[in-house]
């Protein structure tokens, strides 16, 4: 079909075209459901002429006659194209190119690396009970160099959850979905719709804030506006992913609806309870500060932990 940037999205840096041809999907139902679009397990040709796994994020657009609402979300999938591209790191899953295809819909889907193990959330549910501490540091450290890197390079995640971890065949963990970061110095004013009921756990109290108004405002009229995600909300989300991984458990596990889990927020509870009194609990605790300010920078977290 041809290049499929031109369609309906102009990306910043043009990713890798891959041709339909070489995508295949892996069965006829999405392997997750998201708000906005759908994860297909598909495999894809190679050079050499064999096959492999690859994830395809295609975006789900309900009505072709909205061109408003269509360019808006050309725009997120740009700007997650834009972030995503400029990014190589062993802990970020890197992005294999684009391609279009009608059964993806009309706009250019993103490929990348299919990991085996799934998300970090579920890969502690199925690990953690025969974890040993050695491991549980393993995996700490590789979240700590995925956000230090992005962080360094003056990139917010804005969505990090045990979710948007992943998992390879080896045990490596790969941070994903890069759909509401930003440079921060390009990131203007654009509003960010990221308080959905899959990710709140893992969002800072400044998440359920009130923001202003950008670019994208009109894609959903009836999605709530919040604060820009920054550096320093990717630090809370991170020490409640580091503080999962060491006890086993969702922040705020013991609260099974998503709107006390909110509640809990706005009252001030705690995510974790009763792990405070072991070692890297307490090194970390300082993520979760209340206060966005009294949090520490990701190079003050590196220098806790101490050497790898």
């Amino acid at each position: 079909m041809g290049d499929p940037s031109p369609r309906l999205v102009q990306f910043k840096i043009e990713p890798t075209p891959i041709p339909e041809t070489d995508i295949a999907r892996d069965g006829k139902f999405p392997i997750f459901r998201g708000g906005f679009g759908d994860i297909w397990k598909c495999s894809m040709a190679t050079q050499s002429g064999t096959r492999h796994f690859v994830a395809v994020k295609s975006i789900r657009i309900l009505s072709l006659t909205d061109d408003k609402k269509i360019q808006a979300i050309g725009r997120k999938v740009r700007r997650e194209a834009y972030v995503w591209i400029q990014l190589q790191h062993d802990h970020i899953l890197p992005l294999e190119g684009v391609t279009v295809a009608e059964e993806f819909g009309p706009l250019p889907a993103l490929v990348s690396l299919w990991m085996e193990e799934g998300s970090l959330d579920d890969y502690l549910k199925r690990e953690h009970s025969g974890m040993p501490d050695l491991r549980k540091r393993e995996l700490i450290w590789q979240v700590t160099a995925g956000i230090s890197y992005l962080h360094g390079k003056g990139i917010v995640h804005g969505d990090l959850t045990a979710t948007n971890v992943l998992v390879d065949s080896s045990g490596r963990l790969r941070l994903a979905d890069f759909g509401l970061s930003m440079i921060l110095a390009e990131s203007g004013n654009a509003t960010f719709n990221s308080c959905h009921p899959g990710n709140v756990r893992w969002m800072p109290p400044e998440a359920l804030g009130a923001g202003a108004g950008g670019e994208d405002e009109d894609e959903n009229e009836n999605d709530a506006k919040h604060e820009k995600p920054t550096k320093a909300w990717d630090v809370y989300s991170y020490g409640c992913v580091v503080l999962q991984i060491f006890s086993g458990n969702q922040p705020y596990a013991w609260l099974t609806n998503v709107l006390s889990v909110m509640g809990a927020m706005q009252k001030g509870r705690v995510p974790f309870r009763g792990i405070q009194s072991h070692g890297v609990c307490q090194q970390l605790s300082p993520c979760l500060n209340k206060v966005s300010a009294d949090r520490p920078t990701m190079d003050d977290i590196v220098r806790v932990l101490g050497p790898r």
